[in-house]
């Protein structure tokens, strides 16, 4: 399964074939972008191993510039993603699916910006680190059963703990 109901909260246990549907979309974005994706990454929950996840596909792609990004805008809503109003001047984001069944969300962010390079820590400690994504998992769950209806407090109330673990990881490198 994949998709959600936008602005829901709903967890489900890793599954199969979302590594299958990254590497589908990597592979589109690649034709889409060629050297302008500098990287193209299966970020969030759903690309860590025996974590609960919402059944949406966060990918990261590192680019030169937003300003080249940009230029590929209209590309990406040809094969379904949908820009996101700019809330940071640091990023773009994509949605891909409709609001009843959102599948992609396509986080891009220049090189050196940090933005999908912690996204890749993240995910790469808590791969690593079996206890960490256990308790995010944990919390995951108990925030799921409070927000079932407000993706975004769900997510707000995340954030510490995504900082501490991607403090770690840099600690850790």
């Amino acid at each position: 399964m994949i998709g959600l109901k936008r602005g829901t909260v709903k967890l489900i246990k890793t599954k199969a074939v979302w590594k299958a549907s990254f590497e589908k979309e990597k592979h589109k974005l690649k034709k889409l972008f060629g050297k302008d994706a500098l990287d193209i990454q299966h970020l969030g929950s759903t690309a860590i191993p025996g974590i609960l996840a919402k059944p949406i596909i966060d990918i990261g792609m590192v680019v030169p510039s937003l300003e080249k990004a940009r230029k590929h805008i209209a590309a990406l809503k040809k094969v379904g993603y949908v820009k996101k109003r700019e809330t940071r001047r640091d990023r773009l984001l994509f949605t891909k699916g409709p609001e009843k069944k959102r599948t992609h969300y396509l986080h891009i962010g220049e090189t050196g910006s940090n933005y999908v390079e912690d996204m890749i820590l993240f995910r790469d400690y808590l791969r690593k680190n079996r206890k960490a994504a256990r308790q995010y998992s944990e919390l995951k769950k108990k925030l799921a059963e409070q927000y079932a209806d407000n993706r975004y407090i769900y997510t707000e109330n995340k954030e510490e703990f995504v900082k501490a673990i991607v403090k770690k990881a840099k600690k850790s490198r």
